[in-house]
């Protein structure tokens, strides 16, 4: 893969998140790994351990990143706000199980262990680089209690928050491609309970532009860009 130079000038936040998200994916990648370790020596709650082992995929296999592989992070930016979109290449298995990293990264009750791993600062810049992503568990909500980041109570309240302008996305938990999510397909999809999925939300901000970001581990074993091609956002629109 060979180095692009972004010919527009960037936000000079965003040039540096962009030249140090690789270093966090791979800190990232080492915490899964540690939180595979502590699944099988069985130190989470039994509650948690149960919901993460339904959800979570393999923590054996190597996380699909754009490290090192022929993925690429889009992130999509605007004035000072950024967030990685998705992964785009030619790996399309790659997507379902990073949507399982983003909604173990994002889940309240793994918050404590992400921020010893990652430590606290990584730990929330990534939150908010990162696009959050939630399993659609048909599990009754506790009384009193919401679905964190929706603020709703049960599922069949998204198509309000669809209805405010937010948009969503889903991915089969088994892989394949995403679909988008409106009001009227909303219903069927939930109604669906042997076709589990997860739930994306896509970025409502109107973008500047975006970037397909890639890194490499170069021959001292520091990640570095190895790709960074810039897009306008008629490219986006195209």
């Amino acid at each position: 893969m060979s180095n692009n130079t972004v010919e527009s000038p960037l936000p000079v936040s965003l040039r540096r998140r962009t030249q140090t998200l690789g270093h966090g994916l791979l800190k990232l990648n080492e915490a899964w790994r540690l939180l595979g370790i502590r699944l099988e020596r069985g130190l989470l709650d039994e509650e948690t351990t149960a919901w993460v082992k339904r959800w979570g995929g393999s923590f054996s296999a190597p996380l699909p990143l754009p490290v090192d592989s022929g993925l690429q992070a889009l992130i999509v930016w605007a004035g000072r706000t950024w967030q990685v979109d998705s992964l785009v290449g030619e790996d399309a298995g790659a997507v379902a199980p990073w949507f399982a990293v983003l909604m173990l990264l994002h889940l309240p009750a793994l918050r404590g262990f992400w921020r010893r791993a990652l430590r606290t600062q990584r730990f929330t810049w990534m939150t908010r680089a990162l696009p959050q992503v939630w399993a659609v568990d048909h599990q009754t909500v506790r009384p009193g209690s919401v679905i964190a980041g929706l603020n709703i109570t049960h599922w069949g309240e998204l198509p309000r928050l669809i209805a405010s302008g937010r948009r969503f996305e889903t991915i089969p938990v088994s892989g394949g491609q995403a679909q988008p999510v409106d009001a009227e397909s909303w219903p069927g999809i939930l109604a669906n309970k042997e076709r589990p999925v997860f739930l994306h939300e896509l970025s409502m901000a109107e973008p500047e532009g975006s970037l397909r970001a890639a890194w490499k581990r170069n021959e001292t074993g520091r990640i570095v860009l190895d790709s960074l091609a810039h897009e306008q956002p008629q490219e986006l629109a195209a």
